[in-house]
């Protein structure tokens, strides 16, 4: 009977895009990749009134900052990803005739700024979604002061991605991600409780870590799960480095030191990437100081891994590179 009705619509003249079933529809809504312009097809027809609240795939981009929470709470739980990334604020301004576009939150505007509890807030309103991937990209230009946040259980998320500034991550009591199999934590995060974190991601397979500053310089990874792990630290001195990973299977690090502690048991290791440069001054050899050390495994079998020592000559500045095959 409704097939009629609707062949009836077809024949009349009607739209034949809204005449399709709500399931093909919300492939439509899907392909949008934006959940604003999905919630706006409902200003074009009815029939598309309410359907972007059913969405599986939830983006959020370019949505500013004080609605997000409120379109959250209109949304059904289990998604099968939810991403919100936080626009920065344009304002225009003139110089010289021209038209500039400045990027930045306006003073005074609370809207605009993100304190710890509205952090939290939102983070807690995604977690009721129990998605499955979760990405939440804040740019630092929005943050007021540092951020401590409690990252919120969730059960079902398989990928976090977390892209803060000035960040202290903690896990409270009770937090569980028992089917977390992929990590990445960006952009300058000033303290991360990664032992207690990691105790809760017993599946845990991936492991990336870019912009990161470990707590007092020490980096600890302990995690009998974790195959892939990635540190890319841009700024700040690494004092220890300590990663038990019994299978570990590859390894890609770079960072920053002066006397640098470093411990890695991972006996199933096959591929290993290790940049680590020096501080002036942090390791000489009578003239001779330290300032880089590049390891390479060979991408193929039956090749040599790559050992490249760059040191250069306190007292007369002039450079000298060697380099040894293992």
């Amino acid at each position: 009977m409704e097939f009629r009705r609707r062949s009836a619509r077809l024949r009349a003249g009607a739209d034949r895009i809204s005449a399709l079933p709500d399931d093909l529809l919300l492939l439509v809504l899907a392909r949008l990749r934006c959940a604003r312009a999905a919630a706006r097809t409902g200003l074009i027809s009815r029939r598309w009134r309410g359907l972007a609240a059913r969405l599986r795939e939830i983006v959020f981009r370019g949505v500013p900052l004080h609605r997000i929470e409120a379109a959250l709470g209109r949304l059904s739980p289990a998604v099968s990803l939810l991403e919100i990334r936080v626009p920065k604020e344009r304002r225009a301004d003139t110089a010289r005739g021209k038209l500039l576009l400045r990027v930045g939150p306006a003073r005074g505007n609370s809207l605009l700024r993100v304190g710890t509890t509205r952090a939290n807030s939102l983070l807690r309103a995604a977690a009721r979604l129990e998605p499955e991937e979760l990405v939440f990209d804040l740019p630092s230009d929005l943050i007021d002061g540092s951020l401590v946040v409690d990252l919120p259980c969730l059960r079902r998320a398989t990928f976090i991605a977390l892209r803060i500034f000035l960040l202290i991550l903690r896990v409270p009591d009770g937090a569980e991600f028992p089917a977390l199999e992929s990590l990445s934590l960006s952009c300058g995060i000033a303290h991360a409780h990664l032992d207690a974190l990691l105790r809760h991601c017993p599946r845990l397979r991936t492991l990336r870590l870019g912009g990161f500053l470990f707590d007092q310089g020490d980096l600890r990874v302990n995690s009998a799960s974790l195959q892939e792990l990635a540190v890319d630290r841009e700024s700040g001195l690494t004092h220890r480095v300590d990663i038990v990973a019994p299978a570990l299977k590859q390894l890609s690090m770079s960072l920053i030191a002066t006397e640098v502690s470093i411990s890695v048991l991972a006996p199933m290791v096959e591929k290993v990437s290790w940049h680590c440069c020096y501080r002036a001054g942090s390791i000489t050899f009578g003239l001779w100081e330290l300032e880089q050390v590049t390891l390479e495994t060979s991408e193929s079998q039956g090749q040599l891994p790559s050992l490249q020592i760059h040191a250069s000559i306190v007292c007369l500045l002039s450079c000298s590179q060697f380099t040894a095959m293992e």
